[in-house]
């Protein structure tokens, strides 16, 4: 049972999101003296004078007595009377306050970015005035210090904010503020700062001189150093107070540890780079698995990085990787954008014009770009930039001819390292004396090896794990293995390559080689420990030592914190690996148990993509999941942010996962999956993997004739292509995504299609198709009992008759989709059905109501981080305006709606150029 307390507004408990009725305002206010010191005493008379000051009645403490009885009663918290007086024990989290405190002590030890994530939560738990339907003289008080809280928490926020570049979304919360407190010079100066970073400096030195005349007139002050200080840097327009840049992309992995050889291969690349060229210099890197492409490319690249200060791109594109498809390249272009800055919503459709964007963001820049393992041409292609300043390292084991003859690159063939090399590079890994001390032993393990680079890693990391052993007993060891072993193919090199595999996975301990085997069927580029856990059923904890274990053996890439990933030739080999050495158990034993540990990964996803899911957006029905396999380690997301953490470290191993189920004929893991990832990929602008996703759910579910699986992945999929514009498509999906959800009895399945159908109507401007739409949907949600569902369509019918002018009958909806979004503190929500009444009432002309509206919306969109319906409150809010004949504030507000619609490239922003062009 979750039970919840709130004094940052009306007091009030909830259980379960539900609220608790405290009694009359006396017992609340008891309740809330407790909450202010949560499991702490208060004493008797604190308690006496915090709920009625200086005129307690005569039987004080009988009364306290009661209203204590009361609460007990109706409240699942512990209420304890001691020597030291009367102690509420609540987790401190459960109370908004204590929660709001704690959250500004984690962002003001955080970087700017969580800083600013932990200050938006913390600031979001405020529901209005403290205490507001309470009044007593301590709560006065207490009130006041906690309105100075909030505001030095709103300044810090807003320091943050300036810091990470959001001067322009910030402008209107900081306009406003600046205006409700005129001589607050902090805020004074966030606004300047804001304006001139906005390219408004003459408004800025207005601000400035306004506030000094009012501190003249009112305080008989001049502005204090600080703030004259930035006046004068204003002035003098200094270079530093620019917008902070968009941080460089610095994509590299980590340099190899322990490089040695390719002098040659060196020298060529230092040629190339360095000849003059017209075009894009391009080195294609190619040879054999575990040659060591990627180590040369890293290498070289590492070396010379002052030649691309502009940053480095790189991308695994999986060209050859056993048990995943290669990377479409329109994920990689996606990538790409990510990390050059790009919005999500201003993220074009179509790998054409991504492409294009990608090619314009990095022109005249100088970038490096390495694509690792490519398979062919086609998949590079689009990932070329069209600047000569640019240089491109490409790595593969085919030969790329199409790259060469038609885009100028310059091959660098790789081949195993010759004996001198190879012998430079083990020398390097052991050390010069260790081995000087055994040359014949040293020579039988570079003979084993074949020169790769892969293996003479795997061989010295076996060596350094056991540093006193001789040399020779290894080679013994691994001459013996080789002796017993089928080759992988015909290739000499290839067999010996296997021998080394197998001689390092005999040598580890039960559980790691037992790990290793099941890391050959994971799903997607690398994993995190509680996905390692559930592939091995243990605990993150247990799995800890066997990963380490593998990393040690150099069997397993550490890549970033806490993530995991294995060379393509390493993951086949330990894929095909049946048994361990010291077993004579039959291998169907092993299919078995990779069968399990692979649903149990699925499981792991499944609940953990779930439970995020739900996390991100809470107006959706939880789906009825299966219990998880027993050894699945799920994990739940603490809020917002975690959850879409989470799913941008997991996006490609939950694609992955989807194709897996799918192929694996696990077609109700595949549509549930799909369903939980849905949200992420629309909010992300993933709209090719959304369709993706649910695509393959949909032919797994049609071959199973799976009905509720169908229906999901049409509404999916209809879902997706209403995104990328492809109407006609959307609504015959949908229209059999409800005739099934009709036949199968699944009313929110059915409401949600409903929802999809009336945002298709809205834009071929059918509004009394899309009304009807929504009034069908609203009446299966309210037939369901499902609040938050019905609050969505509130708004769209309220929304909708707006748009139709019928201001005076959307309001109830508009109205009471607010209530309950507030009710279900669904922050988004609220921001949307607010918009929508502010809408209706700058209509009727209710100006004021409507601009507190509009306002309250703006700041809701900038912390959810919605900026395109933020750019669109702001469009309504200058129409108001203007319509209130205050044309300087319309102004105003248009150009700050259209810097956003231009950062997010989106294709209002042409229509509102013209609006301010002709109003000019």
């Amino acid at each position: 049972m979750g039970v919840e307390f709130g004094i940052l507004g009306e007091v009030g408990a909830w259980v379960d999101g539900r609220p608790i009725d405290l009694g009359p305002a006396r017992q609340r206010c008891v309740l809330a003296a407790l909450l202010v010191d949560a499991n702490r005493p208060v004493s008797l008379d604190r308690l006496t004078d915090r709920v009625w000051g200086d005129t307690p009645p005569q039987r004080a403490a009988g009364t306290l007595h009661s209203y204590l009885s009361r609460l007990r009663a109706v409240i699942p918290a512990e209420i304890h009377r001691g020597a030291a007086g009367y102690l509420l024990r609540v987790r401190e989290e459960a109370v908004d306050l204590h929660r709001f405190r704690a959250l500004l002590a984690r962002a003001r030890a955080s970087d700017d970015r969580e800083a600013a994530r932990l200050y938006g939560l913390a600031l979001g738990l405020w529901r209005g005035e403290p205490f507001a339907d309470l009044d007593t003289p301590w709560l006065a008080a207490l009130r006041h210090t906690l309105r100075t809280e909030h505001l030095s928490a709103r300044l810090d926020h807003h320091d943050v904010q300036l810091r990470l570049g959001r001067h322009a979304e910030l402008l209107p919360e900081l306009t406003v503020l600046a205006d409700r407190h005129p001589l607050d010079e902090r805020l004074t100066g966030q606004l300047l700062l804001a304006l001139y970073r906005n390219g408004r400096q003459a408004e800025a030195l207005d601000r400035y001189e306004r506030v000094r005349h009012r501190l003249a007139d009112e305080l008989g002050a001049d502005p204090g150093p600080d703030l004259r200080r930035l006046h004068l840097r204003l002035l003098n327009a200094e270079a530093a107070l620019a917008p902070r840049p968009v941080p460089v992309p610095r994509q590299l992995p980590p340099p190899p540890p322990s490089f040695a050889g390719r002098s040659r291969e060196l020298a060529a690349l230092d040629r190339m780079m360095a000849a003059p060229a017209n075009t894009v210099v391009i080195s294609a890197i190619g040879g054999t698995g575990g040659v060591g492409k990627t180590w040369l490319a890293l290498h070289w690249a590492h070396s010379h990085l002052p030649r691309f200060p502009d940053g480095q791109l790189y991308v695994n594109l999986r060209g050859f990787a056993p048990a995943d498809a290669p990377m479409p390249p329109e994920t990689a272009v996606r990538g790409f954008l990510d990390a050059l800055g790009v919005d999500a919503a201003a993220v074009p459709a179509g790998l054409e014009a991504q492409a294009a964007l990608y090619r314009s963001l990095v022109a005249g820049k100088r970038m490096l770009i390495v694509l690792d393992d490519a398979r062919d041409t086609d998949q590079v292609t689009p990932l070329l930039p069209g600047s000569p300043s640019c240089a491109v390292l490409v790595t593969g084991r085919r030969q790329l001819p199409g790259l060469i003859t038609g885009h100028g690159a310059r091959p660098v063939p790789l081949d195993a390292f010759d004996p001198e090399e190879a012998r430079q590079a083990i020398t390097r890994l052991l050390g010069e004396e260790r081995v000087r001390a055994e040359p014949a032993a040293v020579a039988d393990l570079l003979d084993r090896c074949g020169g790769l680079p892969l293996a003479l890693g795997i061989v010295a990391a076996r060596a350094r794990m056991r540093p006193g052993f001789p040399l020779a007993v290894l080679a013994g060891q691994l001459r013996a293995d080789d002796s017993r072993l089928d080759p992988l193919d015909a290739g000499e090199r290839t067999a010996g390559l296997r021998a080394v595999f197998s001689w390092s996975y005999r040598a580890l301990t039960p559980p790691a080689a037992r790990l290793f085997r099941l890391l050959g069927n994971a799903f997607g580029p690398d994993l995190g420990v509680a996905a390692a856990a559930s592939l091995a059923g243990v605990t993150s904890g247990e799995v800890r030592g066997p990963l380490a274990e593998l990393v040690r053996a150099h069997l397993v890439i550490e890549t970033a914190a806490a993530r995991f990933t294995m060379h393509d030739l390493l993951r086949a080999y330990a894929a095909s690996e049946d048994r361990p050495a010291s077993t004579h158990r039959p291998s169907e034993d092993f299919d078995d148990e990779r069968r399990a540990a692979t649903h149990r990964l699925l499981d792991h996803y499944l609940h953990t993509a779930h439970a995020a899911a739900l996390t991100i957006n809470r107006s959706r029905q939880p789906l009825s999941l299966d219990e998880p396999l027993p050894g699945a380690s799920p994990e739940s997301p603490a809020d917002h942010g975690q959850a879409m953490e989470w799913f941008a470290a997991e996006h490609p191993a939950l694609m992955a996962a989807v194709r897996h189920a799918a192929d694996a004929g696990l077609g109700t893991r595949a549509w549930q999956l799909s369903w939980t990832l849905s949200d992420y990929l629309d909010r992300q602008g993933r709209w090719l993997d959304l369709l993706a996703a649910h695509g393959a759910a949909l032919a797994v579910a049609r071959r199973q004739a799976d009905r509720f699986g169908e229906a999901q992945s049409r509404a999916g999929a209809g879902r997706a292509r209403i995104r990328l514009g492809r109407l006609d498509d959307a609504r015959a999906e949908l229209e059999q995504a409800i005739a099934l959800f009709t036949e199968l009895g699944d009313r929110d399945g059915r409401t949600r299609a409903h929802l999809g159908l009336g945002f298709i109507l809205q834009k071929q401007d059918r509004p009394r198709a899309a009304l009807e739409q929504f009034r069908q949907a609203l009446a299966l949600h309210r037939e369901a009992g499902n609040e938050a569902g019905a609050a969505l369509f509130l708004n769209s019918i309220g929304y909708q008759l707006v748009l139709l002018g019928e201001y005076e009958e959307a309001i109830p909806y508009c109205r009471e989709a607010l209530e309950l979004h507030e009710k279900l503190d669904y922050r988004h929500g609220q921001a949307g059905a607010g918009d929508s009444l502010a809408y209706a009432y700058h209509h009727l002309g209710r100006f004021t109501e409507a601009a507190g509206l509009y306002r309250r919306s703006i700041g809701l969109f900038q912390e959810v981080g919605d900026r395109w319906h933020e750019a669109e409150t702001l469009v309504h809010l200058g129409e108001m305006y203007d319509a209130a004949g205050d044309r300087a504030a319309a102004l105003g507000t248009f150009r700050r709606a259209l810097e956003l619609l231009e950062q997010l490239n989106h294709p209002d922003a042409d229509r509102l150029r013209a609006r301010l062009a002709g109003n000019a």
